[in-house]
Order: structure tokens, then sequence, then C-alpha cells
């Protein structure tokens, strides 16, 4: 990369409730790829992918927090300062994205933020072991066309 240019930023994000393994699986090879291109990174401040993946860039791959930024709506970031201060002590950039009043507005910002998605869709038949008679379909906010990139796990 030289001087004139910027590194791309990935957006990492995915279901809540995954195991270690399916993130092993699934996300692993291609988180490898973005950090050996120098590529930054953008995840949300939730439990699943969000979660596994901050821990895995921090602990496991030893990214540089400061190619890290969590994106947090104000009323996330208000509600949870204890986990804003240990970001903010690990060198990780918390974005404040005040103007979202839901997860949804947090999540579309982090799609502006970003060039790039890595993602996983599980298919219908995946939720419907998961979840059992509680599934129903419905869409997602990155299926209805506001992914940032092509490039999906």
């Amino acid at each position: 990369m030289t001087a004139a240019t910027h590194p791309r930023v990935a957006l990492i994000s995915g279901p809540l409730e995954v195991s270690h393994e399916y993130f092993k699986h699934y996300y692993e090879p291609r988180i490898t790829k973005a950090i050996a291109a120098d590529d930054h990174f953008v995840v949300g401040p939730v439990s699943g992918i969000d979660a596994l993946a901050l821990d895995h860039l921090l602990d496991t791959a030893h990214v540089p927090p400061s190619r890290i930024s969590v994106h947090m709506a104000g009323f996330e970031a208000l509600s949870r300062p204890v986990f804003v201060k240990k970001l903010e002590s690990r060198g990780v950039q918390v974005v404040n994205v005040s103007e979202a009043t839901t997860t949804w507005d947090r999540d579309a910002a982090m799609t502006r933020a970003s060039d790039y998605d890595i993602l996983r869709y599980r298919t219908e038949w995946e939720q419907q072991a998961i979840y059992g008679h509680r599934w129903r379909a419905r869409g997602s906010r990155f299926a209805a066309g506001n992914l940032s990139g092509e490039e999906e796990v």
C-alpha cells in the first residue's frame, strides 16, 4: 500500500447465536486474508460474530487496535460505559453513532464506513435446525441491498 492509498475497511457481521467452530470455519479464513492485506475492520458491539471477531482480531491475530473500530448507537454507548472504557483502554476506536436511534441505524453507519463485508448468510435449513418452531422466514437488513461490497463468506 502506498502513502497515497487508504486501507480497505471490512465490515465483519453475522449471526448472534454461533459457536467458535462456526466462526473458525466460515470467518477466520476471510479475516486472515484481510489482515494479510493490511485492511482495517468495523464491528458492532453485540454478541455472536461481532464479539468473536473482535476477540480474534485483538487476542488471537494481534491486529493493531488502531485498525479496528466498534460502532455503537448513542443509546448503546450510554448503557455500556464499562465496555466503552475497556475498548478505549485497548486502543480500539469507539465510534458513537449519535444519530442512530436503532441498531439498524448503527448497522447502516457501519456499512457506510466500510468497503466490503465479511459475512455469511445461514441457509433456511440451518436456521430451521437452530430455531425449530420459533423460526420464521424474514429478510436481513444486509440482504436488503445494504451490503457495502460483494465479498461474502
